[in-house]
């Protein structure tokens, strides 16, 4: 049997960081994604790294939790570029 059957590997490192920025703010997720007007399955994928958060959720997700957006966007923008290469 694989026991590695149905896992993947983060593609998005991002949601790494928003999981770090989560906890800082200690909100829960359900809490930030009606704060964000996004559904909590959509707010979860981003944190695991299955998807590209937009960039207008991603600033909407640092304000509610009272980080820089500016940094996440920059992260974001680095890691969408090296995704094209």
């Amino acid at each position: 049997m694989d026991h590695g059957e149905g896992l993947t590997t983060p593609r998005w490192h991002i949601g790494q960081i928003m999981v770090r920025v989560l906890q800082l703010a200690q909100m829960p997720q359900d809490e930030v994604a009606t704060g964000i007007g996004v559904p909590l399955h959509e707010l979860s994928r981003c944190l695991t790294g299955q998807q590209l958060p937009s960039r207008s959720m991603l600033a909407r997700f640092a304000r509610v939790c009272g980080a820089d957006p500016m940094v996440l966007l920059m992260v974001r923008e680095d890691q969408q570029r090296r995704a094209e290469v």
